[in-house]
């Protein structure tokens, strides 16, 4: 096994210097969520809580794996929150083990790691036979993020989904072009990048989302977030954006990335006015019909499952957390408050609702 040299990044100019080396780290298999500029623009916009803390291992002068993660306290954190799809080491599988384990060995009460992919071959394959020194694992399931595979014909497809659509979507999209006027725009590169994001945005939170607080617009720091990652994905060609547009506005909006033949769906809402002709299932399966043209793998809808999203897709991706403690005695009884105490607890409450 190689021997590799351990570096802790604590500030934005080294973070930003290792731009280069950190996208070419994955090759074939970076996702729009493993790179640089994904991280970058989540440390500008929701970094405020703790103070940078990115893990690195190198080979001589070659950065061989990367852990983008903040101190807070005594603990490490994964660089993550609610708009973050998934969350993996970035690197070839032995330098991510290698380093991983390492920054298990280290002194800190507790280090999160949060929407992993289940299938992760480095994440929770950690243990005392890998030189880290002991400590407990919390696994817990997080969100099932839905896909729709793409490959083969989108006739054969709609064979297969359409018995789950519940309703007769050609005879929406019909209605749209001929009785409405409607104009599709179907996973286009945006000629007008910041008009086309302000009248999405406007969509997005014309609805549920901009009442409940989870739109766009609805903190400064979340809509910095997404006009970052549109404007850098833009600049390195990978923003699509879908619409259906009627003449009296936008019925609905798509924000995606399109990556490694895959097309990640980051926001999508249609105005409620619209609602009654169904513009974001119109434009769900419009979109999908797009994806086997391009010859695209697959529609990943990410985030966690909905009865939408259960219509169209054909596999999905399971998320999980690992929360590893030290065996102190104030990580121990945080890891026994989370592996025992806290499912209990959960346990009796929907007891108590099933008997209310």
């Amino acid at each position: 096994m190689a021997d590799y040299t351990i570096r802790w990044i604590e500030d934005e100019e080294g973070f930003d210097g290792l731009a280069e080396r950190w996208d070419a780290l994955a090759g074939d298999g970076l996702t729009p969520f493993d790179t640089h500029a994904w991280y970058r623009a989540w440390w500008g916009a929701f970094g405020g809580s703790g103070e940078l803390a990115i893990a690195t291992a190198w080979e001589g002068d070659e950065l061989a794996a990367a852990l983008p993660l903040m101190r807070i306290g005594g603990r490490l954190a994964a660089l993550v929150n609610g708009h973050t799809p998934l969350y993996r080491p970035i690197g070839p599988e032995p330098a991510a083990a290698a380093l991983v384990s390492q920054v298990l060995a280290g002194p800190e009460a507790s280090v999160e790691l949060f929407a992993v992919p289940a299938t992760d071959p480095v994440v929770g394959s950690m243990d005392s036979s890998a030189g880290t020194p002991p400590r407990y694992d919390v696994v817990e399931r997080q969100h099932v993020s839905p896909i729709v595979e793409t490959t083969g014909t989108f006739d054969a497809w709609r064979k297969l989904t359409k018995p789950n659509w519940r309703s007769d979507l050609d005879r929406f999209a019909r209605n749209l072009r001929k009785r409405h006027n409607a104009e599709f725009s179907i996973v286009e590169v945006p000629s007008d990048l910041t008009a086309e994001l302000e009248a999405g945005f406007r969509v997005e939170a014309s609805g549920w989302k901009g009442e409940q607080g989870t739109a766009i617009e609805s903190s400064p720091e979340t809509e910095r977030f997404y006009r970052d990652i549109a404007a850098v994905f833009h600049d390195r060609g990978q923003l699509r954006l879908s619409r259906i547009e009627l003449p009296d506005g936008w019925a609905a909006f798509d924000l995606c990335l399109l990556a490694g033949n895959r097309l990640y769906l980051l926001k999508t809402g249609f105005d409620q006015r619209f609602r009654n002709l169904s513009p974001g299932l119109v434009m769900r399966l419009a979109t999908i019909e797009r994806c086997f043209e391009l010859g695209l793998e697959a529609h990943e809808l990410l985030g966690g499952e909905a009865e939408w999203k259960r219509k169209f897709a054909t596999t999905e991706r399971r998320h999980i957390a690992h929360r590893y403690y030290r065996r102190r005695p104030v990580p121990l009884a945080q890891w026994l408050y989370r592996s025992a105490v806290r499912p209990r607890l959960a346990s009796v409450r929907r007891r108590i609702r099933r008997r209310a």
